[in-house]
């Protein structure tokens, strides 16, 4: 059974269905971009881009302001005033140590939320459909989903025929022997880009942005997009017209996907608006009467589970699939602690059974890791934007 967000405010209902529609859409919600993905016209995946200054992905030009005491990371100014940014490794690639007063070129990796500083990272990574770039790395990675979707073989073609690169590379899930052509062809313009990135780094007397990152439509849908997709729509010409001819200059698979559509119709035919607020909350109804409470702090995501007029493994387990698509829509990140329903000890094992299968397909990395003495589900996961809470989206 799949769960159903998003339809009725605080209501979750099931439906079976053997076929999966998979549409992506580009749109706005309120003063964000934003990229949704809809199974079955059921909200499965949803990423914002604010309209700011700093974007992850940005690579600056920075000077190393001040190193922490046992080498526990250092600040650096990046050109916007005199705001300061975080960066937590302070050991370059080949193997020195930073020292105050030094430029060097790093990455935004994660956005701060409230009064915390951007986090900034030098391992660089340029995206792409098939390829991305580690200019800093000297190895060659399969991703997750290209290791699941490729058989050994099908693996090590791949890995041969880009092993003769002189940086880093992570091949994308999209990318499959058949199209190797094209992703070496990709290759060369992702290296010529970081040519121009430390050419306009050099050309930099100060601290500064040597390449800002456009790129929030295109890898959504690289992200995003899977052998189900039969649509991807957008809101706006000018991000329609920019991925299409991207996607024309590489293999037009998505190209030929791409539709516009009016955000009036959009809105007609998809009601995201209704799906978007029904993920602003934080409490949640379950069918069996009970609900899931959602509360944040500064160290982490609490859950509590409360029972309803149903068993009480019944409850645990609606629970359990809600709390799971929750945390994945919401892009809730770090650490995460869930109360569940007091049980037996075989029916909580079962419960972190469920919860690390509901997270495999996951694009974060998620650690299940059981229960705490005081009978906390524990898990932890890795931060790759910010969360909706953390959007101030109402």
């Amino acid at each position: 059974a799949e769960l159903h967000l998003g339809q009725k405010t605080n209501e979750l209902f099931f439906k079976r269905s053997n076929a999966v529609s998979t549409k992506l859409i580009v749109t706005n919600y309120k003063n964000f971009k934003c990229g949704v993905k809809l199974n079955e016209g059921e909200l499965v995946n949803i990423r914002f881009q604010p309209n700011e200054d700093v974007q992850i992905g940005d690579i600056y030009k920075v000077k190393i302001a001040e190193i922490l005491p046992n080498d526990s990371g250092a600040f650096v100014t990046y050109g916007k005033g005199d705001q300061r940014g975080f960066f937590k490794r302070i050991n370059l690639p080949n193997g020195d140590k930073v020292h105050e007063g030094q430029s060097l070129l790093l990455q935004v990796r994660s956005i701060g939320s409230k009064d915390k500083v951007h986090l900034f990272t030098n391992n660089i990574i340029l995206t792409g459909k098939f390829i991305n770039l580690l200019p800093y790395g000297d190895e060659i990675i399969l991703s997750r989903r290209t290791r699941k979707n490729l058989d050994t073989n099908q693996q090590d073609k791949i890995m041969d025929a880009l092993s003769e690169s002189e940086v880093g590379l992570i091949a994308r899930h999209n990318l499959i022997p058949e199209n190797l052509d094209i992703a070496q062809s990709e290759l060369k313009s992702l290296n010529q880009q970081w040519k121009d990135i430390e050419l306009n780094a050099k050309e930099l007397s100060e601290e500064g942005l040597v390449f800002q990152n456009t790129y929030f439509d295109q890898n959504f849908v690289c992200d995003y997009s899977d052998k189900n997709t039969d649509q991807i729509i957008f809101s706006d010409h000018d991000r329609f017209e920019r991925v299409k001819t991207w996607d024309e200059g590489l293999d037009s698979s998505f190209a030929d996907n791409c539709e516009e559509m009016s955000s009036d119709q959009i809105e007609e035919h998809f009601n995201l608006s209704e799906k978007i607020d029904y993920l602003i909350g934080h409490q949640y109804e379950l069918p069996s009467g009970g609900n899931i409470m959602f509360g944040k702090t500064d160290a982490l995501t609490a859950i509590d589970v409360n029972t309803g007029s149903a068993k009480r493994f019944d409850t645990n387990r609606e629970a359990i699939q809600l709390i799971a698509k929750l945390i994945k829509l919401k892009n809730i990140s770090g650490k995460v602690v869930i109360d569940p329903v007091a049980s037996d000890q075989n029916t909580l094992r079962k419960l972190v059974g469920m919860l690390k299968n509901e997270f495999r397909d996951d694009l974060s990395i998620t650690n299940v890791y059981g229960y705490t003495r005081g009978g906390l589900l524990e898990l932890s996961r890795s931060r790759n934007d910010r969360s909706i809470d953390e959007l101030n989206l109402n």
